[in-house]
């Protein structure tokens, strides 16, 4: 790890060459650790070491960004300068006013040494557990087992000067019985949370469930999603519809309805970046503190998030909620949670007279953001519900639904939630299972 000394004398020293009247600087550094297995072996490890150096300069209004892997002294100023021509090349932004000034920081150590330290020999091992419950089933086993560590450094010319450390451990599987699949997954900042054995047997109990997947007739379902698939819905809430950029653009159903019923009076949502429960990290990308967001309140519309760029239009405080910028601009969730039901998941299944349990969702995305109609295949684990009962497996179902419909029409709501995270670790989420009646799925595939 760099160190929080080494990343702040490398942000002293960028902000000390920078000419522009203001100016803000990231240092990040990752390292990730990964062993890859499949056809129950292990066939990949690897070790990456990432480090960037980010300038924003403001120069007039106008803004333009810079960065480099290299941290030597001729790199870092090469950066700077970079950051200030392209500024002066970009139009004025009439909406910019200020980088955001120094607040006191919330103070806790994301960091865990077991996650740290472990070894590319245990990472075997665990994987080893995985592919014997495997093999003595007569099934094959693929997955990953990947354990991260990261730091961030910001620190800008007004002041604002922050450093945290985090990691995290995230173990997948996915088990296959002929042409049939299940599967599972773990994530947390410890490594020692993670159950190798649990997460095996999950997704093996998934893959030897109901033999011979059978053809569903496209339609209207009572459905029942597992967290995975609930995740996978709620990350669309999250980056095209809880930010504050797309609610002052028009793109959000929030644009026009806040303090309105838009969703189920039974459905909470927030953000919280400083929950334990989640993977908690003290302030965002500009080094503002983060604070809890209620998103949605008994169903009702209750707010956005903001950064420093979308607050200032609105003369509000930014909610600490930057992001590093590209595609994912203007203030993002990244820690959302929803509140949790009384039901369990086999009580929504026996609850069920005809309709689907869906373990996760493969390739999905959202084709129209105002209604939130998402799109997408179910994956690794399929199955008919009738009369309380798991009967079948089918094959898999696209659907094509409305979010914001599907939301009010959510019949029971776990009564735990879990960890996850989507594929980019753009979001970590803390989300229960959900029973949602009507969903609509469009087409079957051949598998």
């Amino acid at each position: 790890m760099m160190g929080q000394s080494f990343a702040q004398e490398v942000i002293e020293r960028a902000l000390s060459l920078s000419r522009a009247q203001e100016t803000q600087v990231n240092l990040t550094m990752q390292k990730l650790e990964l062993t890859r297995f499949n056809a129950n072996a292990i066939h990949q490890n690897l070790s990456r070491h990432q480090v960037e150096l980010t300038v924003k300069a403001v120069d007039g209004g106008r803004l333009g960004t810079a960065a480099t892997n290299l941290l030597d002294p001729g790199s870092v100023q090469e950066a700077v300068a970079k950051a200030l021509v392209f500024a002066r090349l970009s139009p004025p932004d009439p909406h910019y006013k200020a980088l955001p000034a120094p607040e006191p920081l919330p103070v806790f150590d994301g960091y865990a040494p077991g996650t740290g330290g472990f070894t590319p020999a245990e990472r075997a091992d665990w994987c080893g557990v995985i592919i014997d419950q495997a093999v003595k089933a007569g099934v094959e086993s693929a997955g990953t087992f990947s354990t991260e560590t990261n730091e961030l450094a910001v620190g800008n010319s007004r002041g604002t000067r922050a450093y945290h450390r985090g990691s995290q451990a995230f173990l997948r599987t996915i088990m296959t019985a002929g042409d049939q699949t299940g599967y599972a997954d773990q994530l947390s900042r410890e490594v020692s949370d993670l159950r190798p054995e649990a997460i095996g047997q999950e997704a093996l109990a998934k893959a030897l469930t109901k033999p011979g997947a059978i053809a569903l007739v496209p339609g209207e379902y009572d459905t029942v999603f597992h967290e995975y698939a609930v995740a996978d819905l709620v990350r669309f809430f999250g980056y095209l519809a809880f930010g504050a950029l797309a609610r002052q653009e028009g793109r959000s159903f929030m644009a026009h309805r806040m303090g309105e019923q838009v969703l189920g009076d039974n459905v909470t949502i927030w953000d919280d970046g400083l929950n334990g429960a989640g993977l908690a990290t003290p302030f965002d990308w500009e080094g503002v503190p983060k604070r809890k967001v209620m998103l949605i309140n008994r169903g009702t519309a209750s707010g956005v998030v903001y950064d420093a760029y979308t607050a200032g239009r609105e003369d509000k405080k930014s909610t600490g909620h930057a992001t590093g910028g590209g595609y994912w601009r203007g203030g993002m969730p990244g820690h959302m949670f929803m509140a949790t039901g009384n039901t369990t998941l086999e009580e929504m299944i026996r609850n069920t007279r005809r309709g689907v349990l869906v373990t996760r969702f493969h390739y999905t995305h959202c084709p129209e953001p105002m209604r939130l109609v998402a799109t997408g295949t179910t994956r690794d684990g399929t199955f008919l519900i009738q009369d309380g009962e798991v009967v079948a497996r089918t094959r898999n179902l696209r659907f094509t639904q409305s979010l914001l419909e599907a939301f009010n029409r959510i019949e029971s709501i776990g009564n735990t939630a879990r960890l996850t995270r989507d594929w980019w670790s753009t979001f970590c989420s803390v989300l229960p299972a959900l029973k949602i009646n009507g969903f609509t799925f469009t087409g079957s595939s051949t598998f």
